[in-house]
Parts: structure tokens; sequence; C-alpha cells
């Protein structure tokens, strides 16, 4: 059964990032997409993946699953359709997915061909907020429901990271160690970002710098942006260039929007010498920071000392319960979000286990 799409009140744009996470109850809707034609959707190429039965399924009902996905290159991404495909065949569900690359056009066609191929509903992970809220209009004349993944689109349902929260989360524990490393003072917070990544992402800082400036009362002055413009090496020469420029503060936490941000500066830090003065935070659990918690877990020699995970080996389960709830007529809350986990020195050999057998679990 297919149930209508109730309108979200929310609208989040994102930059590619990875860092996922694209929306939070506090975004206005963002304008409708301007409407353009696209070509017919080339199905003998769209879908990447065809499993599943006609027999087994929830409460007896064969779904059709349709994932338009936006990438099969990174651990993030190929974590979280590995999940989904799991779940879709463990129901019994038909299940076909696409790669769009992050392009607006393929990205309708492919969820043309989804649907061509009977989707029941569609779950998007491209984080196009005008472009999928646009799809998500017209599927819904089609009364196909959408579940949009780490981007709120306006009338799809969502699922992803509560960004402020985590940022909060990963505040937290930054707070922890500024107690245990600086003696509970703070001097600065520096932010490593990327502007283009538009303001929702940007809450993951935003979390963490309201957290430490509530705690330490550090000025709006001491809190620097530095736009590294999605660009590694800017991240690292930034970081640098101001590490070199305060060279007498000693108690600065640095937060990277993402890990890859986390990394540039942890390495400009570590290349100035500066460990001593710094705390570095992130946004991710990726391998570097997961490797780099691992290498020093018992020595603690490192500034690198959390990161936040989005726990992705989870996604597919809690996105195809909700699919599920959705197709089956009950009530669904229109956002639903990931459990967020804070890594450090003291869980990370924990957390990794637990995180590989669930990955584990996929195969």
């Amino acid at each position: 059964m297919k149930k209508k799409l109730l309108s979200v009140l929310l609208c989040a744009a994102m930059a590619a990032t990875m860092m996922t996470g694209c929306g939070t109850k506090e975004e206005p809707a963002a304008a409708p997409a301007e409407e353009t034609s696209a070509p017919e959707a080339d199905t003998s190429a769209a879908p990447a993946d065809t499993t599943g039965s006609d027999e087994g399924s929830a409460e007896g009902k064969a779904y059709n699953i349709g994932y338009s996905n936006m990438q099969l290159k990174e651990d993030f991404f190929i974590t979280v359709e590995g999940g989904i495909h799991k779940a879709a065949e463990d129901a019994g569900y038909v299940y076909n997915t696409t790669i769009s690359d992050r392009d607006a056009t393929k990205m309708k066609q492919n969820i043309e061909a989804l649907v061509t191929k009977g989707a029941d509903i569609i779950i998007d992970f491209n984080v196009m907020a005008e472009a999928g809220s646009a799809i998500a209009s017209d599927l819904a004349k089609e009364n196909i429901p959408m579940l949009s993944v780490d981007c709120i689109y306006d009338g799809a349902y969502f699922f992803g990271v509560n960004n402020l929260e985590a940022g909060e989360i990963l505040g937290q524990t930054a707070a922890e160690y500024v107690d245990s490393k600086f003696g509970g003072e703070l001097e600065y917070i520096v932010n490593v970002y990327d502007a283009a990544s538009g303001d929702e992402i940007k809450k993951r800082n935003d979390g963490v710098v309201n957290v430490l400036q509530e705690k330490y009362g550090v000025p709006d002055d001491n809190v620097v942006w530095l736009d590294s413009k999605q660009d590694d090496v800017k991240s690292q020469t930034m970081t640098k260039d101001w590490l070199n420029s305060h060279p007498d503060a000693t108690k600065i936490v640095i937060v990277g929007q993402n890990d890859d941000r986390g990394y540039a500066a942890n390495a400009a830090v570590e290349g100035e010498s500066r460990k001593d003065d710094c705390i570095v935070v992130s946004h991710n659990a990726d391998p570097a920071p997961i490797e780099n918690l691992q290498k020093h877990v018992e020595d603690k020699d490192t500034a690198w000392v959390a990161t936040a995970s989005y726990n992705s080996h989870l996604y597919g389960e809690q996105i195809m319960d909700m699919a599920t709830k959705i197709l089956n007529g009950e009530e669904v809350e229109q956002n639903g979000y990931t459990k967020v986990t804070i890594v450090t020195l003291d869980n990370v050999n924990e957390y990794v286990k637990d995180r590989d057998a669930a990955i584990a679990a996929m195969q």
C-alpha cells in the first residue's frame, strides 16, 4: 500500500560533504526547484542491482524498494547501501538501486527508472535539496512516498543526523578534555569548515561552539571560522597560518566540520609542534581518526581526541524499518534521527569491534 506523503516543514541545502546530515527541525523550507524537462529515463543503464522475491515480506506484503544513491566510492555510502540492501533482502523485498553521482538530471532519470520498475517507495541519498524536493512533489502525485537520507527535502520523509544535537554532544566531550588537559580554561575555538556546505552542516560546529562558549565564557572574537572551501590542502595551510599567527595561545579547541578537516587540522598541529596547546575534535568517524585513536590508546600522545560517529552501519536497518512502517500506513514521524556515538581514546576499540560485527553481518 502506498501512503501519501506528508509535507515537511524543513529543507536544507547541502553541498557534497562526507558529512552526512543535512537537516534539523529548525530549517525553513527551501524554495521549490525550477521545473525543467528531462529526457526519458534509460532503464537499461540506471538500476545497478535488482534482488528480492515477490513472496516474502513483513505482514505478507512484498514491497519494491527503489534506492537512489549518490556513489559507491566512499566508506560511508558503501556501508549505508550495504545495510539497506541487506535489510530489504531479509524482509523479502524487491530491491533496485541506481547511482546518480550527485547529478540532478541523472538523479531524476534514475528515479523515473526505479518507478518504472515498480518502486513502492523511493529512498534517496543524493543530498540535493532543491532537486529532491521537486522530485518528491512529482512522486506524491503518483502516491509514491520518498524518504531522503541526510538531507531534508520538501514533501519527503527524512532519516539522518540532527546536526546541532550532534555538535552539542561532541562539545560535551571536548569540554571534558578541556577540563583535564587545560585545567578548565579555554582561550580559542577554531572552526575548520566549508561554507559551501551550507548553514545546516555548519550546525555541527555551532553545537560544539555553543557548549564551549557557555561553559568557558570564550568571547565571540575568539571564535574563529576558517573556510577551507572543501580543500584539504587549504584546510591544513589555513590552520597552520592561524597557529603561527597566535604563538602564545596555549588553550585551543579546533573543530573539524568533518574528519577531512579534522585530519588536516591535526596535521598542522603536529607539523607546528603544537599538540600540547590544542585539542582537535571532528565529525564522521572515518578511518583516519579511528586509526589515530587506536594508535594512541596507550600513550594518549595525540591532539585529535574525538570524532562523532553517525553509526552508518546501523542506517540500513533503521531506514528499512521506517520505510516499512510508511508503506504499511503506520503513523511515522516525519523526521527520523540516527544515534550519535562519540568515539574517543577510551572507547575506540569497543566501537570498532561493534561496528565491524555489524558490517560483517551485512555480507
